[in-house]
């Protein structure tokens, strides 16, 4: 395990991405307070680098992170969202060296908790979809470094705060399609289906099997089709089966949760390399760390649970295989003791 000073206060959020070109990924984390973003540059063997700071030109506070390259120039670039006052999303262009160039924030825009980049229109750009407080937006990139005008996808239902989405093709049409944790108390997720221009149909309430939905993470889990992970703010967390048709069944739980532990991450990954997807699941409060094997290839009917407690404040999750043995390892941010903790896997 390898603990790292944030480099800055309250920090919230991380990004995974090989940001000096030398092959090994590194770690970027959002300080929230201090309005900075710290990359630790990956030394090799689970060692890193002093925290490389960009100050970013804002007159509030940081807020979560999305990585991808927006100018196609081969180094990855962030967006990042700001929080209170007139929130923008920020373009930060990546100087291949940890450090970033801020550019002019994507028009029309207004911050996020959680943002998802892909290619939603087809045109080989990367464009991004930042979920926040009562709706979903999506801004289409023109490959420079530069996006179109935000607009937001339908309202749902009952709009609240999506703490958490995912994008994938869930109905299976070749269409990306993007599915919201709507945080209310009503068991609410919302899909809107994808027409592959980087517009979306209005959305669907689909049940998650709990309150208050946080964090969701998708794959296939073996069925064929994409599956879910589901994080809630009891600290609960739940597989569901994707229908292939947008729809999802069978909400079995893997992590539980009370009322002293709140506010699940979670994440589905592969985590000992045997072609069968693992959930990581953190909670905030308690600050526990637990990683389920999926022993049965189809979701968790036969899984084995290792649980770390860490320190309450955990706010995200990452994985990237920081030590170069081929498996993933585990990165946590805790955003009240501004640290960084590294879990290196074991053969």
């Amino acid at each position: 395990m390898v603990t790292l000073p944030s480099g800055g206060y309250h920090s919230g959020s991380l990004a995974i991405a090989d940001f000096n070109g030398d092959g090994k990924p590194d770690i970027a984390v959002s300080n929230f307070y201090s309005g900075t973003i710290s990359v630790f540059l990956n030394q090799g063997g689970g060692q890193f680098s002093s925290p490389v700071v960009t100050t970013l030109q804002i007159p509030n506070t940081a807020g979560g992170i999305a990585v991808g390259d927006f100018n196609q120039d081969g180094r990855p670039d962030l967006i990042v969202a700001t929080v209170a006052g007139d929130q923008v999303d920020l373009v930060l262009l990546g100087n291949g060296d940890g450090t970033f160039t801020q550019v002019a924030p994507i028009p029309n825009s207004f911050g996020f908790s959680k943002g998802l980049v892909a290619d939603f229109n087809g045109d080989k750009h990367l464009d991004f979809v930042g979920c926040s407080n009562g709706n979903i937006s999506i801004a289409l990139g023109n490959g420079d470094g530069t996006f179109q005008p935000v607009s937001y996808l339908p309202a749902g239902p009952s709009p609240n705060s999506y703490f958490g989405c995912a994008a994938a093709d869930f109905n299976g049409d070749g269409k990306l399609d993007v599915l919201g944790a709507d945080f209310t108390n009503d068991p609410d997720l919302i899909f809107y289906a994808g027409n592959g221009d980087g517009t979306f149909q209005g959305g669907l309430v689909i049940a998650s099997g709990n309150d208050e939905p946080t964090s969701i993470s998708t794959a296939d889990f073996g069925t064929g089709t994409m599956d879910i992970l589901v994080g809630f703010e009891s600290g609960a967390a739940s597989y569901l089966s994707g229908n292939g048709d947008g729809g999802f069944s069978g909400s079995s739980g893997f992590a539980s949760g009370s009322s002293n532990n709140l506010g699940a991450t979670v994440l589905a990954v592969d985590l000992n390399n045997d072609d069968k997807i693992d959930a990581v699941a953190s909670s905030y409060s308690v600050g526990t760390l637990q990683l389920v094997l999926n022993s049965s290839g189809s979701g968790f009917q036969a899984s084995t649970s290792y649980n770390y407690g860490l320190a309450a404040g955990l706010a995200d999750v990452a994985t990237g295989d920081f030590n170069g043995d081929g498996l993933p390892d585990v990165v946590v941010v805790n955003s009240q003791t501004n640290q960084v903790t590294v879990l290196l896997s074991q053969k």
